[in-house]
């Protein structure tokens, strides 16, 4: 083996180990850049009360059906937002959830998961 062969298959090395290392440095950076950018999203301004569930959180919703009996739907809250004026049957200066719903105890599993996107009131939700 030639010197210079010697020298391209030691670089080959050297850049496989850093292509590594560069690949990690900038998964780091990613994360670190983009979870930068949706803190001042996340952030809820003095004026507003702070809302009574965050996004990610397991919430449940219980709802009685045509017979009469009682059932609960479960999910996941994706997002909040702040209704400074009436909305449909919501009050003035309320939050509301949109919800991913992934299961039910109705026995209708072939409706779930699913994004209904209609905004849900604090008042009918719960933490599980």
């Amino acid at each position: 083996m030639t010197f210079s062969e010697r020298l391209s298959a030691a670089g080959e090395q050297t850049s496989a180990l850093s292509r590594r290392d560069l690949l990690g440095k900038f998964s780091t950076i990613a994360v670190t850049a983009t979870g930068a950018k949706l803190l001042p999203q996340l952030s809820v301004p003095a004026k507003y009360p702070l809302p009574k569930f965050s996004i990610g959180d397991l919430v449940a919703e219980d709802w009685i059906d045509e017979d009469g009996t009682e059932q609960t739907d479960f999910g996941e809250i994706l997002g909040v937002r702040w209704l400074p004026e009436g909305h449909s049957c919501f009050k003035a200066n309320t939050w509301v959830y949109y919800i991913y719903w992934t299961r039910s105890t109705c026995g209708c599993n072939s409706c779930y998961p699913c994004y209904d996107g209609e905004p849900t009131a604090a008042a009918d939700l719960r933490l599980v």
